[in-house]
């Protein structure tokens, strides 16, 4: 019974229990038709947790929550509460009501939904921009003017997945601000890839087609009379002595220049054995001799050598 006024004097947030809302309302209704006060608060505190992560609920079943709070603290003797609850019920479902209440808690009801309520600002924090926001169950875009009193705040991804709620109360005149600290979902970063730019190609410069010149005529030449030939006349032997003679003389000559140089070189021995100036000086002259007629048939030789490969 006191958890409404409870939520209201602190602006605590819902805890989400994730419990079903009609469920628990319906049990919270039967516990107050059946007298069982304390059953219906607790049951009435778990629905307001389990509206922390349930869809939006429809504005009837939000009165009947409202009423079945508003009756059990009547029925407690705190007719502050029950009159906010009332006034709560008939501001969101005005048709809305439970015949298992009594006609007595009938009119303190109808009594509270003709009390005149002052208005007051509501601010979400953050901005609510792309969620899904609503106020007592109807989307609203904050912030917002409404009557004073109690209110529901949903904030969520979608309707059907709300992350934070919260049942405060409205003062008139003023500003209340709640922080829900839902955001929207980051969305998934989509890389695209970066083009690819086709390497740049030079215009072909259009080549002029080139007509293939035309020859001309050559005049033919005149025709030469025809002349035969030179005729080489072959060569003739020359005249004289062939090579092969210089050839053969050449070798005598070599021969006989060889035999003149031994017999020169063997007159050193006798001029070493000579007894007498006599026999020494005839030796000597000896050597002259067959040494000259050596160099000269040396070079005979060499000439008639000279004269065969020209000849």
């Amino acid at each position: 019974m006191l958890s409404l006024l409870l939520a209201a004097a602190l602006a605590a947030p819902v805890q989400a229990a994730c419990d079903d809302v009609p469920t628990l309302i319906g049990r919270a209704e039967q516990a107050v038709i059946d007298g069982r006060l304390e059953a219906a608060s607790a049951t009435i505190s778990q629905v307001e947790s389990a509206l922390g992560c349930a869809p939006v609920p429809a504005a009837e079943l939000l009165a009947r929550m409202w009423l079945a709070d508003g009756t059990s603290a009547y029925l407690a003797g705190d007719e502050m509460v029950a009159n906010l609850a009332f006034a709560a019920a008939a501001r969101v479902a005005p048709e809305t009501w439970v015949e298992g209440y009594g006609e007595q808690v009938r009119g303190v009801y109808q009594q509270a939904a003709q009390a005149e309520a002052a208005s007051g600002d509501i601010r979400l924090h953050p901005d609510p921009k792309g969620l899904s926001a609503t106020l007592d169950g109807v989307d609203t875009e904050f912030p917002t003017e409404a009557p004073s009193g109690l209110h529901l705040v949903q904030v969520g991804q979608t309707p059907h997945h709300t992350e934070y709620a919260e049942i405060f109360y409205l003062q008139p005149g003023q500003t209340t601000f709640i922080m829900t600290g839902v955001e929207p979902a980051a969305e998934p970063a989509v890389v695209e890839p970066e083009p690819v730019e086709a390497p740049a190609t030079e215009p072909v410069a259009e080549q002029p087609i080139e007509e293939p010149a035309v020859a001309e005529p050559v005049a033919e030449p005149a025709a030469e009379p025809l002349v035969p030939p030179p005729v080489t006349p072959e060569p003739q032997p020359r005249a004289g002595l062939s090579s092969p003679v210089f050839l053969v003389l050449g070798g005598a000559a070599a021969a006989v220049a060889g035999g003149a140089g031994v017999v020169a070189k063997a007159q050193d021995g006798q001029m070493e054995s000579a007894p007498n100036h006599d026999s020494l000086d005839r030796a000597y002259q000896r050597q002259q001799t067959f040494a000259y007629a050596s160099y000269g048939l040396a070079g005979v030789a060499a000439l008639s050598v000279t004269l065969h490969f020209v000849f």
